[in-house]
């Protein structure tokens, strides 16, 4: 197995929030004011996005990602979204995207040649091609998680677009509860061999109470 850049990065981030709250509990035992003495006090809400990565097996494909920023909804479509992929399950894919953005991608992007069946039979043969041959994702691994208002999350660009499809400037403002940008790495197996796919950009966002993936 090979370790990219980003999987060493989290494995140092996880090691040193282990030895902060080591370090921090091994103060608490004795005198509860040598914690603040020593200036070490840590919460887990403010350590970083990948200190406290989980497995989770429970859905339509197995995902790892840092539970402090992501909700089961988010989570489920998520998962749905490539479990659609891998399945060939053009229903389940329409459940969790949203439809006026693939429309626009397929006549952009593809020339209005493509359909929801289409797009999925593509993007599940251009896994097959990193495979060579039948496939199934092993992981999907959350590596990175923005939220709508933080720098980087290019959300303005998710917005506007649906804003615009929509023929309405305050559709996102009155139908969007959040949005969130991952960074997202499927990884995927034929039992034997496991290929790390490339990073790729996923919006999660919720629409009148609803979780859909924009990728």
């Amino acid at each position: 197995m090979t370790y990219r850049t980003h999987t060493l990065r989290r494995i140092l981030t996880c090691a040193a929030a282990a030895a902060l709250l080591c370090t921090s509990l091994a103060g608490c035992s004795g005198d509860s004011s040598s914690s603040s003495e020593s200036g070490i006090n840590v919460n887990m809400e403010d350590l970083e996005y990948g200190a406290t990565m989980r497995d989770d097996t429970s859905r339509a494909v197995p995902l790892e990602y840092d539970k402090r920023f992501l909700e089961d909804g988010e989570l489920d479509a998520l998962a749905n979204y490539y479990g659609s992929i891998q399945n060939e399950d053009v229903e389940l894919f329409q459940s969790c995207t949203v439809s006026e953005y693939m429309e626009s991608l397929y006549k952009n992007a593809y020339g209005d040649l493509l359909d929801d069946s289409a797009y999925v039979s593509q993007q599940k043969k251009s896994y097959e091609d990193q495979m060579g041959g039948a496939f199934t994702f092993s992981q999907i691994m959350v590596n990175g998680c923005l939220k709508q208002d933080e720098t980087g999350s290019n959300a303005e660009y998710l917005t506007g677009m649906l804003d615009e499809l929509n023929g309405d400037s305050n559709y996102c403002a009155e139908h969007m509860e959040s949005c969130k940008t991952l960074t997202v790495q499927p990884v995927i197996t034929n039992g034997t061999d496991t290929t790390y796919c490339d990073e790729v950009t996923v919006f999660i966002i919720e629409l009148d109470n609803k979780y859909y993936v924009c990728a």
